[in-house]
């Protein structure tokens, strides 16, 4: 077991490395606590697949205040770059992945756009509210179904407690952005509560460099104004029953920035997300958990348009125009021990969602899918160093086809410092409803023949531990293989306009990941992390788009014990990376980028309870696109190559007070 432990904490960014009593403790009461569903992303990780773990005080310490900047700095092995900073969209890959091949939750309810699968969700989401932020590598699609197919990411929000805990942060950036959180969890009798909120607002940053924007473009910075508020409910009914309830509601006015003829274009969005679950654990042997869920996200675009005829006159473009969905389900688990070594795991998902886009001309569509899974695995007491498992799922949606997936995964400790791991299967993702059904005719169409992607993966690595003089380390060599039939890709047709079609032949994603950990004495920790990808589709030539062609990651973190001060540096690095644009610019390449952000902070008063941080944010100021997109000259109307900046050097400093 210590090289289990071993296993999963050298997955854990070594930012962390001063609080591993504090991680360890976290695994503690999810692999052996009474509630089913937080124990299964843990007991995964010691089934041989790959977790990282990121803790609220990383976060804190580092002055972000969405969940997108925590993943950049914090997750090792993730590659994600905000298009044009804080709540928006972004680009994501892990293991070589899409964006879209990605599964996002929140306190385990899926969250990803059912109309486009590579909208990603996290443009409204705070750092505030995590208590901690679980990616869980490689294809996971046996217990969480469509689009896990190279890893599945659960932010968990304020966690339910019976001790009275709170804090409060106030936070200003120097692009003119203002930040306000709080949060209070405790307990009256048996009722345990927890209350959260927080608003984000800034004026941002120029979101293309100058030279790429057309004279009809006015509208230059890109901000951002996000409100949030949550509230969860627990009460232990009796020694066996709990009963949990959680809602979160979000509105937001997103700017959406465009290099030509914008005078005003956002998007306002409400978001709702609640859950209900019932825990029941009668004995040792059975344990089961049942859940409801709701997730309605609602948008309305808006656009105003720089006359082009007219010098100064606005066009209102799109008013208020709607594109949403509704996504309501219920998932159950149960775990029977069958006898001492064999666990049994059976699970049954319910999925129901519908949506719209009056923008894209996508109409109401709904789909319904029903799944039906289970696992057996062994534990420790069937053979001391070695844990296996195996698994089927099976889903049957309301159109199209029927779909088998399998997954099986296994660990073995080599003596206390060594062990090797290896997870095996298949997955699965459905076309959205933009793929379909889109009917965009200056940049894309849909294909309602469009057949589900379906992929075979292999995740195997060796890792372990070790110790040399005063330091203490960790390190993993892993090796991914992806094949993906059906590859769901936008072509461009003889007009220039992008039209979703089944890739012919299959699509290979090869890669490593090298990982390490240090623990420098008492006070320093450091980690250090790179991965490459030859991500192709036979027959045809380059990497497939979006997907970088290797990214890198260090971090240095100070943490003395006997000092109210401490810090840390973080390097991201991502390779080069291709994209196909429409409009006959066809493939384009940015990339080979590293950026370096710098933190400190200082506690002071009773217990420590006054903190104020500091963070540079891009230390070097480095110019750099995040993103290439589209655009269209105001004379003429040529298409050219526009670059999405990342974001500039900016300071950001935030006051919190624990009580």
């Amino acid at each position: 077991m210590a090289t289990i432990a071993l296993a999963t904490l050298g997955s854990i960014s070594a930012a962390h490395a001063a609080d591993a009593e504090k991680d360890a403790a976290v695994e503690e009461i999810l692999v052996t606590g009474k509630h089913l569903e937080e124990s299964v992303p843990l007991e995964l990780s010691q089934l041989g697949n790959r977790i990282q773990l990121i803790q609220s005080d990383a976060i804190e310490k580092r002055a972000v205040n969405d969940v997108a900047q925590a993943l950049q700095l914090l997750a090792p092995s993730l590659y994600i770059q905000p298009k044009s900073g804080a709540f928006d969209y972004v680009e994501v890959s892990l293991e070589g992945s899409r964006t879209g091949d990605i599964l996002w939750l929140v306190d385990g309810v899926r969250i990803n756009n059912r109309l486009y699968n590579g909208t990603t969700p996290l443009d409204t989401i705070p750092a505030s509210m995590v208590e901690r932020i679980e990616v869980l590598e490689g294809g996971q699609g046996l217990f969480y179904g469509t689009q896990a197919v190279a890893g599945v990411i659960n932010v968990i929000t304020k966690s339910l407690t019976k001790q009275t805990s709170g804090q409060v942060t106030v936070g200003v950036d120097t692009n003119e952005g203002r930040h306000v959180s709080g949060y209070v969890r405790s307990a009256t009798g048996p009722h345990e509560f927890v209350v959260y909120a927080s608003s984000d607002e800034a004026t941002g940053y120029q979101a293309f460099p100058t030279e790429d924007y057309q004279p009809s473009a006015t509208d230059r910075r890109r901000g951002y104004d996000v409100q949030t508020a949550g509230v969860k409910y627990g009460i232990d009914l009796s020694d066996e029953l709990r009963f949990s309830a959680g809602y979160q509601r979000t509105h937001a006015v997103l700017d959406f920035a465009n290099p030509n003829l914008i005078a005003l274009y956002f998007n306002e969005r409400d978001e709702d997300l609640g859950n209900a679950k019932i825990d029941w654990k009668p004995s040792e042997e059975f344990s089961l958990f049942l859940k409801g869920y709701y997730h309605e996200w609602k948008s309305t675009v808006n656009r105003f348009n720089n006359s082009l005829t007219s010098p100064g006159t606005v066009l209102h473009v799109r008013d208020h125009v709607f594109w949403g969905y509704k996504d309501y389900g219920l998932n159950a688990l149960a775990k029977y021990t069958v006898h001492d070594g064999v666990d049994l795991y059976a699970g049954y998902d319910f999925q129901n969602y519908s949506g719209h886009d009056d923008s894209l001309k996508i109409g109401e569509q709904t789909e319904q899918v029903h799944a039906l899974f289970g696992q057996v695995r062994t534990t420790p007491d069937l053979f001391e160093n070695l844990r296996m498992s195996a698994g089927l799922r099976y889903n049957k949606p309301k159109s199209g086809k029927a779909i088998t997936i399998w997954n099986a995964s296994g660990q073995y400790d080599i003596g206390e410092h060594l062990y090797v791991r290896a997870t095996a299967g298949t997955a699965y993702r459905l076309p959205d409803a933009s793929e379909l059904y889109s009917i965009d005719p200056c940049c894309e169409i849909g294909n309602p023949s469009l057949q589900g992607e379906k992929s075979s993966n292999i995740n195997a690595s060796a890792g372990g531990s070790f110790e040399l003089g005063g330091t203490n380390g960790t390190w993993e060599l892993v090796g991914f293989t992806r094949k993906v039939e059906n590859l769901i890709a936008a072509v461009p047709n003889a007009s220039g306009v992008a039209v979703y079609q089944n890739t012919p032949g299959s699509t290979r994603v090869d890669g490593y990941l090298v990982t390490a950990t240090l623990q420098l004495g008492q006070e320093v920790s450091a980690s250090a992390t790179y991965s490459a990808t030859n991500a192709k589709t036979k027959g045809r030539p380059g990497q497939i788009d979006r997907v970088p062609e290797a990214t890198a990651k260090a971090s240095l973190d100070y943490h003395p014990s006997d000092l109210p001060i401490g810090g840390s540096i973080n390097v991201n690095y991502f390779g080069t990376t291709a994209v196909t644009l429409t409009g006959g610019l066809g493939r384009q390449t940015y990339g080979d980028v590293t950026t370096a952000d710098a933190a400190a902070y200082y506690v002071f008063g009773p217990e420590d309870r006054h903190r104020i941080t500091l963070r540079i944010e891009n230390v070097t100021d480095k110019t750099y696109a995040s993103k290439l997109v589209r655009a269209v000259k105001d004379v003429g109307g040529a298409s050219y190559v526009a670059h999405n900046l990342g974001v500039p050097r900016t300071f950001h400093v935030q006051y919190s007070y624990d009580f």
